[in-house]
């Protein structure tokens, strides 16, 4: 093992939001690394439960520093206040993890081997393993598929055994361990903190890129992660908001304008009542347009899944008004009430 005078200095930032339990046990896993130079940065992004007195309470056995932002500045924000906190204090790369993964002991020194082999680039990625199903791969590197106006995971699902063991390309690195050297960020800058969640690391790695660095996975590197913990299901109305809006806004910088027009005519038929066009042909004109007003009807009260609708429609709007940055609170609002209708389904289905 080298000796930290020969080790670059790396900062591993943490982002806790009411989340200390799963931040808990993510920095008892780091308790194994066994890279000989790092520092962790717990920021909390203003928790409004118990977990600064538990943070406050943890007993390091390695270098350990808790900021504080007093209010939610999303994920991008927040991962900034570590990462400038690295930056002032010198750090050669920083780790960006999330709170709810664990990591392999050789995490870190498998990343600084990478970029000790790799010098001209400058954004790295573990492997991204489920964390429920430690075998299976969750993250191996994505690709940007303008014709499908998506950006696809290959690996995703792929039992480990099956993928490759070598370096790869990658259009972006996994913001759950998204890896880089400091010289990164001080040439393109942090992450822009209009989007708040979601495609804001799709959209850094994409102006590194552009800036003359590659983005690289390294399958040897890997954490485990307890997908959904962070955010929430899909098709929450919060993840809805954001994913429309960060993708109009994303799109709007690196995508064609080919692309940029397909995406709005998709978007704009989210606010058209659903024509159950893919219902059963022998199923009359006139009844599947009353299922349709139905559906229009259910999402201006805002029942069930409609709430969906309602999130959809306003980031569509707030993204044309310019509104960027955190949500309006009606959003969480709609989310806590689908999250409600969710619990109370799956009590109703018990009975």
């Amino acid at each position: 093992m080298t000796s930290p005078e020969s080790s670059p200095l790396t900062h591993i930032v943490i982002l806790n939001w009411n989340g200390a339990n799963d931040t808990l046990a993510c920095l008892r896993s780091l308790e194994s690394l066994i890279y000989p130079n790092f520092q962790v940065v717990v920021v909390d992004n203003g928790s409004t439960d118990d977990s600064l007195v538990k943070l406050r309470a943890y007993a390091s056995p390695y270098p350990f520093v808790l900021l504080e932002t007093g209010s939610n500045l999303g994920y991008a924000g927040g991962n900034n206040v570590g990462t400038r906190y690295a930056l002032e204090k010198k750090a050669d790369f920083v780790l960006v993890l999330n709170n709810d993964t664990t990591v392999a002991s050789d995490l870190i020194e498998q990343l600084i081997d990478s970029a000790r082999r790799n010098p001209d680039a400058g954004v790295f990625s573990a492997r991204v393993m489920y964390f429920d199903n430690p075998e299976v791969v969750w993250f191996d590197g994505a690709r940007w598929n303008e014709s499908a106006l998506q950006l696809e995971w290959p690996g995703q699902g792929a039992i480990e055994s099956e993928l490759g063991t070598n370096e790869h390309d990658t259009d972006y690195a996994c913001g759950a361990a998204l890896f880089f050297r400091t010289e990164v960020a001080r040439k393109i800058g942090l992450l822009d903190e209009q989007f708040f969640l979601v495609w804001e690391e799709v959209d850094w790695c994409f102006h590194a890129r552009k800036a003359g660095w590659r983005n690289l996975v390294v399958p040897a590197a890997k954490i485990w992660h307890k997908i959904g913990v962070s955010f929430g299901s899909e098709s929450s109305p919060l993840r809805t908001y954001f994913s429309i809006r960060n993708e109009l806004l994303w799109f709007s910088r690196h995508a064609s304008f080919s692309a940029r027009s397909r995406l709005w005519v998709k978007n704009l038929r989210r606010l058209l009542p659903k024509f159950h066009v893919g219902a059963n042909p022998s199923i009359s004109f006139i009844k599947r347009f009353v299922w349709a007003l139905q559906d229009y009807g259910q999402a201006l009260l805002g029942q069930g899944s409609r709430l969906e609708y309602l999130s959809a429609r306003q980031a569509i709007m707030d993204y044309m008004h310019g509104r960027l940055g955190d949500c309006p609170d009606t959003v969480r609002v709609w989310s806590n009430a689908w999250a409600a209708q969710r619990v109370q389904s799956k009590q109703n289905n018990k009975q």
